[in-house]
This record gives C-alpha cells, sequence and structure tokens, in this order.
C-alpha cells in the first residue's frame, strides 16, 4: 500500500477515519456534495478499500471534491486493479489509449482492456474490440474485434430490456454511475455502427468463426447478466448483426 500512502497521505490526517462510511459516501456523491463523498472515501482507500479507491480515482480524475489530479487518479486505479477490479483495470486502458495523465500506449492500453474483458467488463470488452477493428495496440482482426463488439453489445441489449436495474460488483457497492440509461443508449448505438460497419467485409467463413469465437467468448459476460437473459427478444432489425444463434 506503499503506493495509497504516498498518494494520499497529505489528506488523510484531516479526516475522523473511525467514521469513514463507503455507503455515507456513495450517497453524498449522488447527491453532488463531492467533498463529503472524498472525505468519507479518502481514509478508506488508505486501509485498502478497493471500492474507495476506484471511487476516488474516478474523483482525483474528474476534479470532483479534491483537486484533480491525474497521478494520484492513476494511482488509485493502479491499486484498486490489484484487487481484481475490472472497472479500474478498464480505467487504467482508457488512460494508456488517450494518454490522459500518462505517456500514451496502446499497447498497455490492449493489455488492461483484455483483462477487463475477460472479467466480463462491457466497457473493457468494447474498447478492445475497437482496438481490434483499428489495429491500434494489436494487430487488425476483425474477427476479434466484431466479437468482442457482439460480447459488449449482449450486456446492452439485456441491461436496456432489464428494467433498469443496474449491475452490482461482489461486493454489492453502489451502482455503477457510468451505466446511466443515456449512457448505455449511445455506446450501444456506436456498437452496432461499428457492426455495420465490419460486417460487410467479412465472408461466410470469417461469419462462421466468428460464431465459434462468440460462443468461446461467452464465458466473460455471464457475471453481468441476469439470468432471465434467455427469455429476451431482441429488435429485429438488430437481430442478424448479433448472430442470434450465439446469444444465449
Amino acid at each position: 500500500m506503499k503506493l495509497i500512502n504516498s498518494t494520499l497521505l497529505s489528506l488523510t490526517f484531516l479526516i475522523p477515519t473511525a467514521y469513514a462510511d463507503f455507503n455515507g459516501g456513495g450517497q453524498a456523491y449522488l447527491k453532488g456534495d463531492y467533498e463529503t463523498a472524498a472525505n468519507e472515501f479518502i481514509p478508506l482507500a488508505e486501509r485498502g478499500d478497493h471500492r474507495a479507491m476506484y471511487a476516488l480515482g474516478s474523483m482525483y480524475s474528474a476534479g470532483q471534491g479534491v483537486e484533480k489530479d491525474l497521478g494520484k487518479s492513476l494511482a488509485l486505479f493502479t491499486e484498486a486493479a490489484k484487487y481484481g477490479r475490472a472497472d479500474a483495470m478498464y480505467k487504467l486502458g482508457l488512460m494508456y489509449e488517450t494518454g490522459e495523465g500518462v505517456p500514451q500506449d496502446l499497447k498497455k492500453a490492449a493489455r488492461n482492456y483484455q483483462k477487463s474483458a475477460k472479467k466480463g467488463y462491457p466497457l473493457g470488452q468494447y474498447r478492445l474490440g475497437l482496438l481490434y477493428m483499428n489495429g491500434k495496440g494489436v494487430k487488425k482482426n476483425p474477427i476479434n474485434a466484431y466479437s468482442w463488439l457482439v460480447i459488449a453489445g449482449h450486456y446492452f441489449i439485456y441491461n436496456t430490456f432489464n428494467s433498469g436495474k443496474e449491475i452490482e460488483d461482489n461486493s454489492n457497492q453502489n451502482q455503477l454511475i457510468f451505466f446511466q440509461e443515456q449512457e448505455k443508449d449511445r455506446i450501444f448505438d456506436e456498437i452496432i455502427k461499428h457492426l455495420q460497419t465490419i460486417k460487410p467485409d467479412l465472408s461466410p467463413d470469417d461469419i462462421e468463426k466468428i460464431r465459434q469465437k462468440v460462443v468461446k467468448l461467452s464465458k466473460y459476460r455471464t457475471k453481468y447478466h441476469p439470468n432471465q437473459v434467455k427469455n429476451l427478444k431482441i429488435e429485429p432489425n438488430i437481430e442478424n448483426l448479433f448472430l442470434p444463434d450465439t446469444l444465449h
């Protein structure tokens, strides 16, 4: 925890750690009281709470309740990722892809997205698919691109038709703020457009390889999907893009 100690030491002595509460911090964040949220999260992160590490990393990245500091954001996401947090791995990938707070490194971005994707995180799957589509950080591969985009798209289909139920991690943390309905719709629309761009250049042999790949990768999506997904129907105008026989 030396990394966290060095980034937060200057702040923690101001906060009574005995009363730090993650749920209280989460409620304060949802109300827009970012300073109170930060005061709750900082001592928790110092004690090794990966939920607080991730939340604080996001807040330092945006300058919410704390002064914007991408170095601290990077440190916190790095520590949170060590606890197996797929969302933190995704955020690290995004920082390396965009060069925000770190020198741009597309190979590191791809590695972090892949770790996130294999833990079932839809945004990691989505960004990994885009890297394969554009040949950035990985060798261009339309089969891998299409397959990962399909797997990511499954989440947005199911979540859209699931009465807005939000996902939770294994620690029963607060809902992920990022997955607001508008944002989900936007990303899903982007996935559709990318699939439509890729599909015309696919041969029948490519399609078969994608079917097999999607089946193989499906194990990386079940964690984030409700049990009743087999009973859900997909809109006809997008059904052919998602290879319906491999959806469930």
